[in-house]
């Protein structure tokens, strides 16, 4: 089942692939972030909570994206993830300040908060995989 899906993911367009893998990306950070909030003793909670899941996730979200969205990539696993580990140091700055704003300053509810971390980095993180973590071959149109 997983591979006919996997296939499936791999007949759509570029933008659909990187949507779908952000999806299924999105659900299980909200659920690592959930378990690490429930159990996390440090404070700010919030933001250490944010911030333990981000890095936990850089391995799901590479992956994710390297065997559905860009599975063209030239470049090998181990070259992308180290690109990934770099280009996440960027986002996970802005995220760890952001987060910690938001929710220190304005008083943010954590998960409003989470969410709009989220939001905030979600086209930085694709320009990033695009462009510097995953090299493809050819641009896909974008028809």
């Amino acid at each position: 089942m997983l591979h006919a899906f996997s296939i499936w993911v791999r007949s759509r367009r570029e933008l659909e692939r990187v949507a779908i893998a952000a999806g299924i990306g999105t659900v299980l950070a909200w659920l690592t972030y959930e378990i690490i909030y429930l159990i996390n003793p440090f404070e700010p909670r919030a933001t250490t909570s944010w911030t333990a899941s981000f890095l936990i996730g850089i391995f799901r979200q590479h992956h994710l994206h390297r065997t559905l969205a860009f599975y063209k990539s030239t470049r090998s696993y181990s070259g992308s993830l180290s690109r990934e580990a770099a280009a996440a140091l960027l986002v996970l700055t802005i995220g760890i300040f952001l987060n910690f704003w938001l929710t220190n300053h304005w008083d943010l509810h954590h998960r409003t908060a989470w969410g709009i971390c989220l939001v905030s980095v979600a086209m930085l993180e694709y320009g990033l995989m695009k462009f510097f973590v995953f090299r493809v071959p050819e641009p896909e149109s974008w028809e």
